[in-house]
């Protein structure tokens, strides 16, 4: 298999991640990479952190190319534009957020879960960054609605940035103070 960017460039380091299972090698300088296998994988996931993310089902072909396609706007949400008519109607972040951005899913008991990242490790939590800064569920779940600036919702290739931390997802909030 051979690993290539948006720009049909070689991805080399990539981790491989077959039925969500990671491999303990990644992809060589040249972005291949090789395994014999007991049982062929029904999904092969690959991760860079400086390229991003990308799931494709294993169709049989020992020599097939993955691309890891090109960020779009679906995967990245950003509410600073948006006007919020009272600030004052929700109670917490949590309310904020639920049923305002697609694919991204707040619980009755306010944990959040973003819909198309991808888990590397148990939890399923989203990376939380407050003004710049990476803080706790605890942390964020005291975000005062009224000081919120601005949200983005980061999930697919964007959370590259932020390395296997932003696997499942990025949360960034700006506030005024």
């Amino acid at each position: 298999m051979t690993i290539r960017d948006y720009n049909n460039k070689p991805v080399p380091g990539a981790v491989i991640l077959l039925d969500n299972v990671k491999q303990t090698r990644v992809a060589n300088s040249s972005g291949n990479f090789k395994v014999n296998l007991k049982k062929a994988p029904i999904e092969i996931t690959v991760y860079s952190p400086m390229v991003g993310v990308q799931t494709v089902k294993y169709l049989g072909n020992p020599n097939m190319i993955v691309n890891i396609k090109r960020p779009t706007n679906d995967d990245v949400s950003d509410t600073s534009r948006e006007k919020i008519a009272d600030p004052m109607q929700f109670r917490d972040i949590y309310d904020y957020l639920r049923g305002k951005v697609a694919g991204v899913v707040v619980t009755a008991r306010n944990s959040i879960v973003i819909r198309g990242a991808s888990d590397f490790r148990e939890n399923k939590s989203p990376l939380f960054i407050l003004n710049g800064v990476q803080v706790d569920e605890t942390t964020f779940g005291q975000i005062i609605p009224t000081t919120i600036q601005s949200i983005k919702i980061l999930k697919g290739p964007e959370t590259a940035i932020y390395g296997i931390r932003g696997a499942n997802g990025v949360i960034e909030v700006t506030t005024t103070i």
